[in-house]
């Protein structure tokens, strides 16, 4: 276990799913002020600062992802509870939805290389879904085999992560996940053996590695950052389980991790961790 020392780049809010600009100088995350009711994008500075708003969107925004692309994917959430992708510009212009994706009800966007597709958790079918720009859908998993949630594409667009349980009739339950990988032959295998329990995957900026949030052997309950390398090896914990750290997010030189932590539902902010000295 390396327990990196965090810096606290937001405190005493309700701060979530942060990522990083491709320049990495600059954190978006989602906000909210009524207690999870409603969430707005922000910004912080990487090297620290204050917070500010990033856009006034007409959406509940969550689940954001800066493609190196320069545009930003994110999960709007309607008054009448539709969830679909949206598409946003990255000084703060021209948000969009995607057409036609709102009765899938859609998270946690994460973009393909090219900025022209997106992997999406289809919650409705429970899958991992392509999706290029103009809406259309072509399924990544089976429901049969896998029931899935949050995805991350690799660098090369080659490889799919995706936390998930293997189908067994069970009711989803987002605790029971697993960290999942889709080759670039369609064939699913578990990052882990035996797999134990993990979510959030997402890749380094070389696809030689996958942190993930888990909160395997705390008895708590609580979550820690982990990284492993892509071929479940070289398992190694980032964080203490008294962070509660969920969501992590490598930087595009791939030094340093933000996360969220603190309690779901409660105070949350967003921190980060410095892997090379």
């Amino acid at each position: 276990m390396k327990n990196l020392t965090p810096r606290f780049l937001t405190t005493n809010m309700m701060d979530y799913w942060p990522c990083f600009s491709p320049d990495g100088k600059t954190v978006l995350f989602s906000r909210s002020c009524d207690n999870g009711r409603n969430w707005s994008l922000y910004t912080v500075p990487a090297g620290g600062g204050d917070a500010k708003p990033f856009a006034i969107l007409p959406v509940s925004a969550t689940r954001a992802a800066w493609s190196p692309k320069g545009e930003i994917a994110f999960t709007g959430s309607g008054t009448d509870h539709s969830n679909a992708v949206w598409v946003i510009k990255g000084d703060g212009s021209d948000a969009h939805a995607l057409p036609a994706n709102s009765a899938n009800h859609l998270f946690y966007p994460s973009w393909y290389p090219d900025g022209k597709s997106l992997a999406v958790m289809d919650a409705q079918g429970s899958i991992i879904q392509q999706m290029d720009l103009s809406g259309a859908l072509h399924p990544l998993t089976d429901r049969s085999q896998v029931k899935s949630g949050m995805s991350s594409v690799s660098p090369d667009g080659q490889w799919v992560a995706f936390a998930g349980q293997k189908n067994l009739g069970q009711p989803y339950d987002q605790e029971e996940n697993v960290i999942w990988l889709r080759d670039p032959s369609g064939k699913l295998a578990t990052l882990e053996t035996p797999a134990l329990q993990g979510r959030a995957p997402v890749w380094s900026p070389d696809g030689r590695q996958l942190a993930f949030e888990s909160d395997r052997g705390n008895a708590q309950g609580h979550y820690a950052v982990f990284v492993a390398n892509r071929d479940g090896s070289g398992l190694t914990q980032i964080t203490d389980f008294a962070l509660d750290a969920t969501h992590p997010v490598f930087s595009p030189d791939g030094k340093h991790l933000v996360m969220a932590y603190g309690v779901p539902g409660k105070t949350m902010g967003i921190a980060m961790v410095d892997l090379t000295p």
